[in-house]
């Protein structure tokens, strides 16, 4: 079955160099294990303090294929990848714009955000 779930998720550049990953390959792997996440969903990536990519869970492998964009030895496991579907310039979707829908900020995305409605509807029309 095929939810077609919203999800928004931090990218962390510290971590993985996410946005040259989509770039340069137009996906990145995403860890299995802590995101329930289903072929189909949109994923969208809140980096530096934006939502700057729109992806979609094109399939889950049983391996890492972003390696190369890792900032250290990049883990290997099963991962989801997310193709790029749309990037945004600018400052539409800053952490200010988002908190007049209830976001409390980046380090509240150390866990997924999907249950927040109207902040993930904000954010789809955005990238329309």
């Amino acid at each position: 079955m095929n939810r077609n779930n919203k999800w928004l998720v931090l990218g962390n550049p510290n971590i993985c160099r996410h946005t040259d990953s989509l770039h340069k390959i137009g996906f990145v792997s995403w860890v299995q294990k802590s995101y329930p996440f289903e072929i189909g969903d949109n994923v969208y990536l809140y980096i530096n303090g934006a939502v700057r990519f729109k992806t979609t869970v094109e399939a889950a492998v049983d391996h890492r294929e972003d390696s190369e964009f890792w900032i250290g030895k990049a883990p290997q496991h099963p991962t989801f990848r997310l193709r790029l579907l749309k990037e945004l310039d600018g400052n539409d979707l800053s952490e200010n714009e988002l908190k007049q829908f209830g976001f409390k900020g980046g380090r509240s995305l150390r866990h997924y955000i999907h249950h927040n409605t109207e902040l993930l509807e904000y954010i789809d029309s955005l990238f329309e």
